[in-house]
């Protein structure tokens, strides 16, 4: 409790240095961080030979020595930007001279950049010790994974939950628990490291034994409040949103119905919800920096007294000259989010694998009742059979659906043909046969367009080709989307009909995205952002999201600004779309600002 007590008392007299030199290096290092991220995400193409990965090819890069490389190149990036800057703070802390907020705040950028090379060299050695901890636990859940589910698909592992997942689940349950209390102490044990190489005249290398040492003697009294300071750092911002939404639900029911009023009402909502989440992140910052330097003190032996600094004339002036520019760029900044609103909605619906909810996956029934419930795409997934046919199936096999372990790709049609893919669902639905693309497009046929998500296996690597000739043969070229998570598929594609549009689906992208590469990216919906949404705007391809079930989501999608979404309800989606159009002007502003702060 000591701890926590001094560390506020520190934090209390120097605020206003510690709030200057976090905006002023959150400001640097928002300057540097987009060339330098940038640079990261360009290297991606020499190391992977593509502009950015996408869900596809995630695995191997991570695998790859490149990846591994580029990983720990970025993770040094990241941790060596919260070193410094606590590295500055620490000077701060530590200073007992009469000097000004303004001066100490230079005093402690100059400092940091002196020490800038020993402190990039901790950074370095810290991350390769965590890498190193780290590694047997991935190698261990890496060979669980191999030994146990390598030879199911993700996706039937998900919904179908075999036993060798909870087998896999108790092994890398274990390895990341070794993993967290082994990074964990070595984490606790290094805490000491930035404030030795910051304060004192010693070798990284010796830093790092002096705060093992140190932290070993103390180690009992050190846990509690790091790991409090540690926690907090992760969890209060979090929190801090929750209650923020909860408190501010009132507000939000008091707010006028005119949208000229209504305006001026939440950006003031948001400018204070961004101006608090600004106070937050520099208490949860300064004060952790504080709390690792009071501990340092504890264990150096070092007794300094903090004095309250009297600031020198107009000093006072000038700080609050800094505060009322913080106040007026978070202005600025909610009236741009505000701004970015609109009121204007134009979201399409596509149905993922027909209405299968209601009905079994890319079956005929699937398909007509979303067409009933107002689907503008039909997503289905096509693979080919030995012999050349082209199905609607999504599993590369039959086991989750029909229990039968066969491949797609190793069965003649006549094999399948008969086969009831129906009763699985329910018995109402009992002899629904497995639907072929062609089937597929006589029914679609001037009733809504195509979405296929082809599934190449490696027995049908001419799927693209196939499923091109098709639809040129059956005039179904135009409006049909050509979807897939291997690039390679949708440059096929494109080079056999330009006029088809294409869409990269993928969990998640890292990297640049070039605009000439595809026309949609199919992003899952929990990795949507608003800043997916604008880059899609700013390189010219449309951004869909699934699989998106929820109302809540749905609505959150829609405020979001995506193009097309995704879902096995499409009736419920359409519902909505058509509730929404009723909505005034001011009601679907403030909708949109309950979704942006959720």
């Amino acid at each position: 409790m000591r701890l926590f007590v001094d560390s506020l008392g520190i934090l209390r007299r120097h605020r206003r240095s510690l709030l200057l030199y976090h905006l002023f290096f959150t400001g640097l290092t928002l300057a540097l961080l987009g060339p330098a991220v940038g640079a990261l995400l360009a290297a991606l193409e020499p190391v992977t030979g593509e502009g950015a990965i996408s869900t596809g090819g995630i695995a191997t890069f991570l695998l790859s020595p490149g990846g591994i490389i580029w990983m720990a190149a970025t993770l040094t990036g990241l941790m060596a930007t919260l070193t410094l800057e606590q590295a500055g703070m620490t000077v701060i802390a530590s200073s007992v001279e009469r000097t000004g907020e303004y001066r100490l705040t230079l005093a402690a950028l100059w400092q940091t950049a002196l020490r800038s090379g020993k402190l990039l060299w901790l950074t370095v050695l810290q991350v390769l010790g965590h890498i190193g901890i780290a590694l047997p636990f991935l190698l261990l859940i890496a060979l669980a994974w191999w030994g146990l589910l390598s030879s199911y698909e993700v996706y039937f592992i998900r919904l179908t939950r075999p036993s060798e997942l909870w087998w896999f689940l108790a092994i890398a349950g274990v390895a990341v628990a070794g993993m967290a209390i082994c990074n964990g102490w070595l984490f606790l044990r290094w805490s000491l490291a930035e404030p030795i190489v910051t304060l004192e005249r010693t070798t990284v290398i010796g830093a790092l034994a002096a705060s093992s040492r140190r932290v070993h003697g103390s180690k009992r009294a050190l846990i509690t409040p790091l790991a409090v300071g540690a926690v907090l750092l992760f969890a209060l911002p979090i929190l801090f949103t929750w209650l923020f939404q909860l408190l501010g639900t009132p507000y939000l029911a008091l707010m006028p119905a005119s949208p000229r009023a209504l305006l001026p009402a939440i950006t003031a909502y948001i400018a204070l919800y961004l101006l608090l989440m600004v106070a937050v992140t520099f208490a949860l910052s300064a004060g952790y920096s504080v709390l690792i330097y009071r501990v340092y003190l504890a264990t150096s032996g070092h007794s300094r007294k903090h004095h309250a600094v009297p600031p020198p004339a107009h000093t006072g002036a000038r700080a609050w000259l800094v505060e009322s520019v913080l106040i007026v760029t978070v202005l600025v900044q909610a009236g741009l989010v505000v701004n970015a609103f609109g009121t204007a909605e134009q979201v399409t619906i596509t149905a993922h694998r027909g209405n299968a909810f209601v009905a079994p996956e890319n079956s005929a029934s699937a398909i007509h009742r979303a067409i009933k419930d107002g689907a503008d795409y039909l997503e289905v997934d096509v693979r080919m059979t030995r012999d050349g046919k082209l199905v609607l199936w999504h599993d590369a096999n039959l086991a989750r659906l029909l229990g039968r372990p066969e491949r797609i790709s190793s069965l003649l049609w006549d094999d399948i043909r008969e086969l009831d893919a129906g009763s699985w669902f329910s018995p109402d639905f009992a002899g629904e046969p497995i639907l072929t693309l062609e089937e597929l497009i006589n029914i679609t046929r001037g009733r809504a367009r195509l979405f296929l998500d082809l599934k190449p296996d490696h027995n049908s690597r001419d799927l693209a080709r196939r499923v091109v000739e098709l639809l040129q043969r059956e005039n179904a070229v135009e409006g049909t989307i050509i979807a897939a998570a291997q690039r390679h598929v949708l440059n096929e594609t494109r080079a056999l009909e330009p006029a088809l549009r294409t869409a990269l689906l993928a969990q998640f992208v890292i990297g640049p995205l070039d605009n000439g590469q595809f026309d949609i990216l199919g992003l899952r919906y929990n990795q949507a952002s608003a800043a997916a949404v604008a880059r899609a705007r700013q390189l010219g391809y449309e951004l869909h999201v699934w699989t998106v079930n929820q109302p809540a989501e749905m609505s959150r999608m829609i405020d979001m600004g995506v193009d097309n979404i995704i879902t096995d309800r499409p009736d419920v989606l359409a519902r909505l779309l058509s509730a929404r159009k009723e909505l005034t002007d001011g009601e679907r502003l403030a909708l949109k600002l309950r979704n942006w702060l959720r």
